[in-house]
């Protein structure tokens, strides 16, 4: 009897939970900001120099329609000594530079948009697989994008930023000089 109540005891600690039970990690969290990643590699970067080679010139030429504009328009304010037909010539021209101005600012804008997200939709598919390999192989069981406001994330304690490591393997990878 006198052996049945310490097996008794410690078998009613175990099944209350009494005693030592492994102390639950949390899971390991990753932030990476993909937009950085994407900038930052050889790729990314090789792709923003082709872009501002193809569109700073037509914005260089949005710049200069914009000051003819803005010229006109002060010359309208300022000048006193137009005429009545002067001014109103001058005003019908300055609505339609400026109507051109702005539909071909909007084609451009259009234009920029269309090529930035189809770099970013290039290197992104790779880049998705690279965030995958890394959090795989470090044992992270979330990772968050932090590059932009709407991410879901407000708090991970411990967490750990992947975004240097997925730049430097996926140009391992994928970047060829």
């Amino acid at each position: 009897m006198k052996l049945f109540l310490p097996l008794l005891l410690m078998l009613a600690a175990v099944v209350c939970g009494w005693g030592q039970t492994p102390a639950k990690t949390a899971p390991k969290v990753a932030l990476v900001n993909i937009q950085d990643a994407i900038v930052g590699t050889a790729d990314g970067q090789a792709a923003a120099k082709r872009l501002e080679a193809e569109f700073g010139p037509r914005k260089a030429k949005l710049d200069q329609e914009k000051e003819a504009i803005d010229a006109t328009q002060k010359r309208l304010d300022e000048d006193k000594t137009l005429s009545e037909e002067d001014r109103k010539k001058l005003s019908k021209d300055l609505a339609d530079k400026t109507v051109l101005f702005n539909v071909e600012t909007d084609q451009d804008d259009s234009d920029l948009e269309q090529a930035q997200n189809k770099v970013v939709s290039d290197i992104g598919r790779k880049m998705v697989a690279v965030i995958v390999e890394v959090a795989s192989a470090s044992g992270y069981a979330m990772v968050f994008d932090v590059s932009t406001s709407r991410a879901p994330l407000l708090y991970a304690e411990n967490a750990t930023d992947i975004t240097s490591d997925v730049i430097r393997i996926y140009d391992n990878r994928w970047h060829r000089p």
